[in-house]
């Protein structure tokens, strides 16, 4: 089995985060799958953006969910990173989603719970994902798992994560992922590494783990000899990196 390899906010070491030009780059270097947030603006369009602050990106203060889509666009999230990408603009979900339609395996759009999403707004955001043929490509998943079931409750047909950073909160998200099926637990690495019997534990109840954010080579291998197969990384990513990992990984430690 290969390791899959999931470009976090995009290729964010070498473009800027959460932008279409991160996107591009994670295709371009051959990651299997991306890794984005997506928050909604104030007149309730889906935007993809981490912060629920604009100034760590943009420069400029104040919250995305008080900005309307047509204010977002107006400000630069390219060039605090670097003056190539003066001018990148920050994309709305339905945006990123078509620029990334090439992708080889899985969006893992996550949802942050900045702003509150109605039940009409999670209707449209199932809408978005089935009418451009991300159903079965997408894995929605968000730190606050009730959002998760809510979403659940009105489109099981979708893919779900769970995402946890201590071991209680882990335990209790795999016993619900485990009962529901179609969801994966995605959680910090340093929590595996300190706790392999988490790792056990999903195999045995067949919930497929993903680590966050793995940018060290030797993390990388250790989490792959204890069975982790679907790796979010910053940076490990490329035809001179990936290829030559995965061959070793598959020689020294896949059947």
């Amino acid at each position: 089995m290969e390791v899959e390899i999931i470009a976090h906010r995009g290729f964010s070491s070498i473009a800027p985060e959460n932008t279409l030009a991160a996107f591009s780059a994670a295709i371009e270097h051959q990651a299997d799958s991306i890794e984005f947030d997506v928050q909604l603006s104030a007149d309730g369009v889906p935007v993809v953006f981490h912060d629920a602050t604009l100034t760590r990106i943009t420069g400029t203060l104040g919250k995305v969910r008080k900005r309307t889509v047509a204010q977002l666009k107006d400000l630069d999230a390219g060039v605090w990173f670097s003056d190539r990408y003066r001018a990148e603009p920050i994309p709305t979900l339905k945006e990123a989603l078509i620029a990334i339609e090439s992708l080889k395996k899985f969006l893992y759009l996550e949802v942050k719970t900045h702003r509150a999403w109605s039940d009409t707004q999670i209707d449209e955001l199932v809408d978005l994902l089935l009418e451009l043929g991300w159903a079965n490509r997408c894995i929605l998943a968000s730190f606050n798992p009730l959002f998760i079931d809510r979403v659940r409750q009105r489109a099981d047909m979708l893919n779900f994560g769970y995402i946890v950073s201590t071991r209680k909160g882990y335990r209790t998200q795999l016993v619900k992922a485990a009962n529901a099926g179609n969801t994966v637990i995605m959680s910090a690495y340093p929590l595996l590494l300190k706790y392999p019997g988490l790792i056990k534990a999903s195999q045995e109840r067949g919930v497929d783990v993903v680590a966050w954010t793995v940018d060290k080579p030797k993390d990388f291998q250790k989490l792959v000899e204890l069975g982790v197969v679907r790796i979010e990384t910053n940076c490990l990513i490329g035809p001179g990196v990936t290829k030559k990992r995965r061959f070793l990984l598959r020689s020294r430690f896949m059947d």
